[in-house]
């Protein structure tokens, strides 16, 4: 399903290229790819995109259309703009809540440009971890002291206990 709604979004962007004959943007390529999914705190990707803008899309700007797919679903989306006649590099950081999906395997990150012009990679396999702790490189954005682990989470209960044994002492001693 996710690669039949992908053709459909290139089928898209040819038949609103075709209009005008444009150049698309040239040395599409994607660099630093890396991710995780965890199923303590969801799914990320990062990477580069790196293209040099040759398409006038308005005010000397080319605009390429950077998406990340999952199971049919587009989980994120960005446009990034560029001067006609320069090359650049975007970083992204793609993150949503869930698992990845089972009725396709990976994400499918695309880019696309006003033409049929793109890059494809589908599927794009991240490892899967029970919790960022398990995680030892390319961990991602997702910060492990975001998510309790096991080992913190007496700790954490303590303390809270703690701070609300404190606030009900003075609340006993006001009255």
């Amino acid at each position: 399903m996710k690669k039949t709604l992908i053709a459909t979004v290139v089928a898209a962007a040819t038949v609103a290229g075709a209009a005008a004959p444009v150049t698309a943007a040239t040395t599409l390529s994607f660099s630093d790819l890396t991710g995780a999914e965890y199923d303590t705190a969801g799914v990320f990707v990062t990477g580069k995109l790196t293209f040099t803008g040759d398409n006038d899309d308005g005010l000397g700007l080319d605009d390429v259309l950077f998406q990340l797919w999952d199971d049919g679903a587009v989980k994120f989306q960005q446009i990034y703009s560029l001067a006609v006649g320069s090359t650049g590099t975007f970083s992204f950081s793609v993150f949503y809540a869930g698992l990845v999906g089972t009725s396709a395997p990976g994400v499918g990150l695309v880019v696309s440009d006003a033409t049929s012009s793109g890059i494809f990679i589908d599927p794009f396999y991240v490892p899967h971890y029970k919790d960022p702790s398990e995680c030892r490189v390319n961990c991602g954005p997702v910060d492990p002291g975001a998510v309790p682990l096991p080992a913190a989470l007496p700790l954490l209960m303590a303390g809270l206990g703690g701070l609300g044994g404190l606030a009900a002492k003075r609340r006993r001693k006001s009255a």
